[in-house]
């Protein structure tokens, strides 16, 4: 018998080891944790301090999940995993210097919800991404880097921001070399620059960026960027929206690229110098349904660029309401 007892406690501690060593779908992390605990996979009974002694535990696929508010450190994310705050519990990443999130590895799906990631320092990004297949942020609040970007992104992945604020950076939203973004009721607020920034260089590189239900207020230069460049192309379409108080609403650009933004029901009001903008070869702006008031000017075209207008525009109340060739297109 007792050959028996012993025989099967062995067998339960290499099971137990086994489990260990191949981690877990679920880790937990809280404000009470330590990072001892990945002894035991960061359970929701021994959970981490931090993201990153939590996501070595995690499984390719898995959840890290915040148990109490509190602060939890920057992250460089290396698999496919979801970091979740529940409602209610504020997840925050104080960032001094660097990034608040990395993001660098080739295939990874990253989802991140709920957190607060807060610049301090340094000229670093919130989230930065430069390789990985997909990226959603929901819920998150990112801000302060005022020498950075908000939310960076600089590859070909699948993006999707919902219902997140940008605020306080330098530029609020970058997305760049082949991202294809859609963005859902979020807010880029009072850049130093751009509040969302769409842009694509090189020969091939089709940056693709859709928003709606969304606002860009109060940034130092545009509202919503799109600037192609050395042969890339940009889409930007920009749909039941809001454009105030910047510089310039909506800007489309290209320099031997091609730029292409549609703006659609939306509120283009208040901006310093243009509502609607388009200027440089290769750039064009198709304007429908808008409301484009108390601008300098509302709509503005230059340098063989392309501006349309369907007609059933409100341009009015601009101190000028239109400069260069608006080209009338029929809306059927």
């Amino acid at each position: 018998m007792l050959r028996i007892s012993l025989a099967v406690a062995a067998l339960l501690l290499s099971f137990t080891a086994t489990l260990s060593a191949y981690g877990a779908q679920r880790t937990f992390v809280s404000t009470a944790g330590n990072d001892a605990n990945t002894a035991s996979n960061c359970s929701n009974t021994t959970p981490c301090r931090g993201f990153t002694a939590a996501l070595t535990v995690t499984d390719s696929g898995g959840e890290i999940i915040v148990l109490t508010s509190g602060g939890y450190g920057p992250v460089t994310i290396n698999k496919s995993v979801s970091i979740i705050a529940p409602e209610g519990i504020y997840a925050g990443i104080s960032v001094f210097s660097g990034n608040g999130i990395t993001i660098a590895t080739a295939g990874v799906d990253v989802v991140l919800r709920g957190l607060s990631i807060n610049g301090l320092g340094g000229s670093g990004s919130g989230i930065h991404m430069t390789a990985g297949d997909g990226l959603i942020v929901q819920n998150c609040t990112i801000s302060n880097f005022s020498s950075g970007y908000g939310l960076y992104v600089s590859t070909s992945a699948r993006v999707r921001l919902l219902d997140s604020q940008v605020r306080g950076n330098y530029r609020g939203a970058v997305f760049a070399s082949g991202a294809t973004v859609l963005v859902s009721g979020s807010r880029f607020l009072d850049s130093t620059e751009e509040g969302l920034y769409a842009f694509a260089s090189g020969a091939g590189v089709v940056t693709k960026v859709e928003v709606s239900r969304s606002e860009a207020s109060s940034n130092g230069q545009y509202g919503f960027y799109a600037y192609a460049a050395s042969s890339g192309r940009v889409e930007l379409n920009v749909k039941d929206s809001v454009a105030a108080r910047n510089s310039s609403g909506v800007y489309a650009t290209a320099s031997t690229g091609t730029a292409l933004a549609r703006v659609s029901n939306s509120l283009i009001s208040g901006n310093t110098f243009y509502g609607l903008r388009a200027g440089g070869s290769g750039a064009k702006l198709l304007a429908s349904g808008n409301e484009v008031s108390d601008n300098d000017t509302g709509l503005y075209q230059s340098s063989s660029a392309v501006l349309q207008s369907t007609g059933d525009n409100t341009v009015s109340d601009n101190t000028t309401n239109t400069s260069g060739t608006i080209t009338s297109l029929a809306n059927m």
